[in-house]
């Protein structure tokens, strides 16, 4: 049974590690937005994709760890007191650990947020003042407009 209390700290470990990675995609993503470089925020999107199927692996994994250790449905600030003795302190600092990356990575995927969304207003901005319209609903074109003849498809062939 310790083995798996070992086990679960290792994961929320490894959770942590991605958090940092995916702070440093938040701050590579606010980067490549100051600098009005598509092709990085595109990389660094990808990336973020790339870890979010990672999490759900984690998630998977730590939802099981709990399961077995009878600790489920406890949250982080009730983990270590259903920890042996011996490992409540080294579940405490990981705890901790975790938090503190969480909290990071909250705050920089907030920065994140708000520059793109800043560019996103001044973008539109520009457009509205060269004559293009203003985006209504959903996708890029306002609702009513019919496509292209080459792009309508007839369903009931």
């Amino acid at each position: 049974m310790d083995q798996s209390y070992v086990q679960y700290l290792s994961l929320l470990d490894e959770l942590r590690t991605s958090l940092d990675r995916l702070s440093d995609l938040a701050r590579q993503k606010t980067a490549a937005v100051r600098r009005d470089d598509l092709i990085a925020l595109d990389e660094a999107l990808k990336q973020e994709q790339a870890m979010s199927l990672a999490l759900r692996g984690q998630e998977i994994k730590r939802t099981k760890l709990l399961k077995e250790l009878g600790l489920d449905g406890s949250n982080l600030a009730r983990l270590v007191a259903g920890y042996p003795k011996e490992l409540q302190f080294q579940a405490k600092q990981t705890v901790d650990a975790l938090r503190q990356s969480y909290e990071v990575y909250r705050n920089t995927s907030d920065v994140a947020r708000s520059t793109l969304e800043c560019n996103l207003h001044q973008l539109e901005k520009i457009v509205a003042a060269h004559g293009g319209g203003t985006v209504e609903g959903p996708g890029y074109t306002p609702p009513g407009v019919e496509p292209p003849k080459n792009m309508k498809t007839d369903f009931r062939a």
